[in-house]
């Protein structure tokens, strides 16, 4: 069993797209993606995060067991997927929600269809968020696969 709690350094990335400034105090930034790991023994990583990399949302996967671990709060495990082990190759689908209300961000991740509780952070200002997904000790040259890549920014007053 993987018993470290991984960082997210440890990660190869592969950036899919960067959102336009969040300005609207009451926007939503939605990403969603399927990622499929190649082997069941190495972490993958999905994630939304501003600039600095340190306020979004970024979860790492252990397609072994189902864990999932928050990478970006340094949280450790948030929870575990019910379907695990997962099937190498099979698709994983994910979809990180950002709900902005003025300074505060209200986070919602959903894997495989499982809602997991992540913290709240707090950004002034504007944003521009970057997605992005990978693996850990990926230096084989090994990409992740991934798919149905969909990055939105909602502008509108989102309910509440």
């Amino acid at each position: 069993m993987n018993v470290a709690i991984p960082e997210l350094s440890q990660f190869s990335l592969e950036h899919l797209g960067q959102t336009p400034a969040v300005e609207n105090p009451n926007a939503e930034v939605s990403f969603k993606v399927d990622i499929a790991p190649g082997r069941v023994t190495r972490r993958v990583v999905v994630g939304i995060l501003d600039q600095s990399r340190k306020r979004g949302i970024a979860v790492a996967i252990y397609p072994a067991t189902g864990e999932v671990c928050d990478l970006s709060n340094g949280g450790g495990v948030i929870g575990y997927l019910a379907k695990a082990p997962l099937t190498p190759g099979a698709p994983i689908p994910c979809d990180l929600t950002l709900y902005r209300f003025g300074q505060n961000f209200v986070c919602s991740v959903r894997i495989q269809g499982e809602i997991f509780l992540y913290p709240a952070f707090s950004l002034s200002g504007t944003a521009k968020m970057t997605a992005f997904v990978g693996q850990e000790g990926a230096a084989d040259g090994d990409k992740l696969s991934w798919s149905h890549l969909r990055l939105d920014v909602i502008s509108q007053p989102v309910a509440a």
